[in-house]
């Protein structure tokens, strides 16, 4: 991760140490500033999402995000632009997943989570028409795309039993930090790769309005809290208690309240086991066979992405007038 973070301060600081001089070549008179309201729709893909690809992530669960712009056109192809934004994303292996040969253990998997997204970025706005006069004389429409870096916060929360939204983090629902588990602590505070497309729209002299489709590319599968193996919930009941063993494996949640789980389980499955496929005498924790004992799968390798989608309303603020110098 510290790898990771000091990739994306390199990349930050050249991209941001560049605006003096690409500014230079470019007539200040042509220079202009302005500030921006996002209002954005807010997708997640992972291990939650039905439809785990970047190109068409699940639309059941989109939520909200807002946020704040401060633009610098500084090339006639060229913006700098700032933003900090606020927004959630969801995800629900119950609700969405299927009962289909492919997706059934999902179903049964039953997590939910939802995640609050604190996000600042710095991204270079290229635009595909350029405007070589001064902003009034800007096109009607302008294509572009963007690319950049940003930092972000997130802290998964899931439902519990009790229908309370916890913290997930701190339960170490894989084994994170717990001892003689070899599994690492993801970071809260996270780096990702924002890139995307976009059009904008001259509304009048000093307003644009864009529409703008962003994705970031995340350095952690954790967004979700879902990202290694099952772990062992004796270990987890003895470190963080009863309810972070809840909340590391919910599929007898799952079973408890779905007949066609259960038969599946039963009769395709092959029933229920003890710790590690073992014979279950009566005692301790069940499990399902070679499903979700201690060291069976739970998540995949593939780091989670977010995407935001939405209207960018921009205002213009008028360069100042550079008046001639005359000598006398």
């Amino acid at each position: 991760m510290k790898r990771y973070k000091f990739t994306g301060l390199i990349f930050f600081v050249l991209l941001a140490g560049s605006i003096d001089s690409i500014a230079q070549n470019f007539s200040k008179k042509y220079r202009y500033k302005g500030i921006g309201l996002n209002i954005n729709s807010m997708n997640y893909v992972g291990e939650v999402d039905p439809s785990p690809s970047f190109l068409s992530p699940s639309i059941s669960h989109t939520k909200y995000n807002i946020g704040f712009a401060y633009l610098y056109k500084i090339k006639p192809h060229l913006a700098i632009r700032g933003n900090v934004s606020y927004g959630r994303i969801k995800g629900d292996d119950y609700k969405n997943a299927s009962y289909s040969i492919e997706d059934i253990h999902r179903k049964m998997r039953n997590v939910n989570f939802r995640n609050e997204i604190y996000e600042i970025k710095l991204d270079a706005v290229i635009d595909l028409v350029g405007n070589y006069m001064d902003y009034r004389k800007r096109p009607d429409f302008t294509p572009y795309v963007f690319f950049g870096i940003a930092y972000f916060h997130h802290n998964p929360q899931g439902l519990s039993p009790d229908n309370e939204w916890v913290y997930l983090k701190p339960l170490s629902t894989e084994g994170q930090g717990l001892p003689g588990t070899g599994v690492k602590e993801y970071s809260l505070h996270q780096i990702a790769i924002p890139f995307g497309f976009g059009v904008r729209y001259k509304l009048a002299r000093y307003w644009d309005l864009g529409f703008e489709i962003g994705w970031r590319y995340t350095f952690t599968d954790y967004l979700d809290d879902v990202g290694g193996v099952y772990s062992d919930k004796d270990l987890i009941r003895k470190e963080k208690g009863y309810l972070a063993a809840d909340m590391s494996d919910r599929a007898m949640e799952a079973l408890a309240k779905d007949a066609h789980l259960k038969d599946f389980v039963e009769n395709r499955q092959g029933g229920y086991v003890a710790k590690n496929n073992g014979d279950y005498d009566g005692t301790g924790d069940l499990y399902i066979n070679s499903y979700n004992t201690p060291g069976a799968k739970r998540g995949d390798k593939n780091k989670d992405w977010y995407i935001l989608t939405g209207f960018h309303l921009v205002y213009i603020f008028p360069p100042k007038v550079i008046c001639p110098k005359f000598r006398r």
